[in-house]
C-alpha cells in the first residue's frame, strides 16, 4: 500500500478515536501534542474539540527535533 494511502488510513483512525493507545501516544513536554506512527513516519497533532490539528508529518529521526 502506498505511503499516501497509509497516511490517509491513519488519519481516518485518528478521526474516529485520537486517544486510542493503538492510534497515538501523548508527547512528553509538548503541550497536548500527540504522535501517531505510520511506518518510519510520524504525525504530530493536537486535538481541539472535535478537530484534529496536524502540526507536522515527517520521518521519525527528524520530526521530534523541530518542536524543541
Amino acid at each position: 500500500m502506498p505511503t499516501r494511502d497509509r497516511l490517509r488510513q491513519k488519519l481516518e483512525q485518528l478521526k474516529a478515536d485520537p486517544f486510542d493507545p493503538q492510534n497515538s501516544k501523548p508527547l512528553k513536554g509538548r503541550n497536548d501534542q500527540r504522535s501517531a506512527r505510520v511506518g518510519g513516519l510520524r504525525i504530530l497533532f493536537q486535538v481541539q474539540g472535535l478537530d484534529i490539528i496536524v502540526a507536522e508529518i515527517g520521518p521519525r529521526g527528524e520530526i521530534y527535533k523541530h518542536g524543541q
